[in-house]
């Protein structure tokens, strides 16, 4: 393994770095509540089933840049400031009359939301413990994102997007109680001083981001899918719901393994092989379908070992890129894989019946997976000489 910088300055308290946890996993809670917002906006007319794929992606591309915009913020002014502004902007744009052109609202909210990513990204960063820190960080965003859905489902009727966005505005509210234990200081943690840390971020940095990226767009692009898929297959859709909600509390237990992992082993073999394992997953989905115990345990198995892959990835960010230049950006990658790549698999539906279709949607993403884990090897091949093979 390569020789790798710790970071600069003290690493967060246990405590500090829960709040910074906290506080992001509140920035990307809309992505739990997408179907049932989403939904409700079709319902009163606010947009079209066809324009569903550009919103999703606008804003969770805002999520993304919001968070590298909050990451650039913290080495110039204090990540409380950053953190209240990203709640800010949360509680206001979900408060937005609807007379405000949704796609702006979305982006707007987004961008919050981004801001409390970086300061979450921030603190993983600069923690001593990288993988633990974002593979908690995973299991917060699970937990947080499985709980309002179920606290919506539990209704008697379904809610309104207004009542959706309030719920948001609310959490995003109450994380401001999180914010004096927010360290006032969550800079980069690269080591200026250092002349092979000095610079842009090395290409292998890049090149990591890269990897992380489509690693990320290609799993959830075909979990975005997932459902439709199955149905398909031949699934009933009153059993296609209680499966993905299964699947979301694999996700949890996959998160708390990969916590438990720490910093044992390579990360960049792990994300290997676990990626693998996912596309062995997906061919026996396409091989025997998804019928009975087996069906639902292929299921459950994909949202398990999608969370021990991510963390994985920033773990293995590290391994590509010591200087830690890359590192606070991981989120941000993995964010724009997300917007984009599910985007662009989804217009393959649209092609001729030969071509097209929901398979050719998750074949498109498995290759992309395929090219991802090529560019993990590029990049632990691209390292700075000084960290090469050391």
């Amino acid at each position: 393994m390569a020789a790798q910088q710790e970071p600069t300055g003290p690493s967060p308290t246990g405590r500090a770095l829960g709040a910074c946890l906290l506080i992001g996993a509140a920035g990307l809670l809309v992505l739990g509540v997408q179907p049932l917002l989403y939904g409700s906006y079709v319902h009163e007319g606010r947009i079209g089933e066809a324009s569903l794929g550009l919103l999703a992606a606008i804003e969770i591309a805002a999520i993304a840049l919001g968070s590298a915009g909050g990451i650039a913020l913290l080495s110039r002014v204090p990540a409380r400031l950053v953190a209240f502004v990203g709640i800010a902007v949360t509680i206001a744009a979900n408060l937005f009359p609807a007379a405000v052109p949704l796609l702006l609202a979305r982006a707007v909210s987004g961008a919050g939301g981004g801001l409390l990513v970086g300061v979450a990204a921030g603190a993983i960063a600069r923690s001593k413990g990288l993988n633990a820190a974002a593979a908690a960080f995973l299991f917060l965003q699970a937990a947080s994102q499985y709980a309002i859905l179920q606290w919506f489902a539990s209704a008697a009727a379904p809610g309104a997007a207004a009542d959706v966005q309030h719920a948001l505005a609310v959490v995003a509210a109450l994380t401001a109680l999180t914010l004096p234990l927010v360290p006032k200081s969550l800079a980069s943690g690269a080591h200026p001083e250092d002349p092979a840390s000095k610079g842009t971020i090395p290409l292998s940095g890049w090149t990591g981001l890269a990897a992380s990226a489509l690693l990320v767009g290609a799993i959830v692009g075909i979990w975005a899918y997932m459902g439709l898929w199955l149905e398909a297959r031949g699934i009933a859709p009153e059993r296609v719901t209680p499966m993905l909600t299964a699947s979301m509390v694999g996700q949890m237990a996959g998160a708390l393994v990969a916590i438990s992992i720490g910093e044992r082993g390579h990360a960049g073999l792990r994300a290997i092989v676990t990626c693998l394992g996912l596309m062995i997953i997906v061919a026996l989905l396409f091989l025997r379908g998804a019928e009975g115990l087996v069906g639902w345990g292929l299921v459950v198995g994909y949202g398990f070992v999608w969370m021990v892959v991510t963390p994985a990835l920033t773990g293995f960010l590290l391994e590509a890129d010591p200087t830690r230049r890359s590192l606070p950006y991981a989120a941000t990658a993995q964010l724009l894989g997300a917007a984009i790549l599910p985007t662009a698999a989804g217009m393959l539906i649209e092609l001729p019946k030969e071509y097209g279709g929901l398979d050719t949607v998750l074949l498109a993403c498995a290759a992309a997976v395929i090219l991802g884990l090529a560019m993990i090897g590029a990049a632990l091949a691209l390292r700075p000489r000084a960290y090469a093979g050391t």
